[in-house]
């Protein structure tokens, strides 16, 4: 086809008005897009296929930062459960028969509270 058999509504129009057609080609602004998510079809061992979405790295980075956190929760707790045997323990030997219910529940108020301390800090960033 050459230039001078194309006619003029091949051209795009200059107008002051504002365009009334609708594009639905979607754009890299549109709110569904997502760069870490690629849509596609995978095939199943039964001859089927599924669709769904395929994991990028970003998912598998939080996936591995969320499994090395619990990890580390773990340990935490493991150690808070023998650190409060280990200070029951000091109470046992250091505090005299009369005074250990009072300095045990003494120790017991403190980390209650720390716990509820620590359980409303968490609650307020969630909200």
């Amino acid at each position: 086809m050459s230039d001078e058999t194309r006619t003029v509504t091949d051209e795009p129009q200059m107008t002051d008005e504002p365009s009334t057609t609708t594009d639905e080609t979607p754009t890299m602004t549109d709110e569904t897009h997502d760069p870490d998510s690629v849509e596609s079809t995978h095939p199943r061992s039964d001859g089927g296929t599924n669709t769904g979405v395929v994991f990028g790295s970003h998912d598998l980075r939080t996936v591995l930062n969320y499994t090395a956190l619990a990890g580390l929760v773990l340990l935490a707790l493991i150690s808070a459960v023998q650190l409060y045997s280990a200070v029951g323990s000091v109470i046992t030997q250091l505090i005299a028969v009369e005074y250990r219910a009072f300095f045990r529940a003494a120790f017991n108020l403190v980390v209650l509270l720390l716990c509820v301390g620590g359980i409303s800090m968490q609650l307020d960033r969630i909200t």
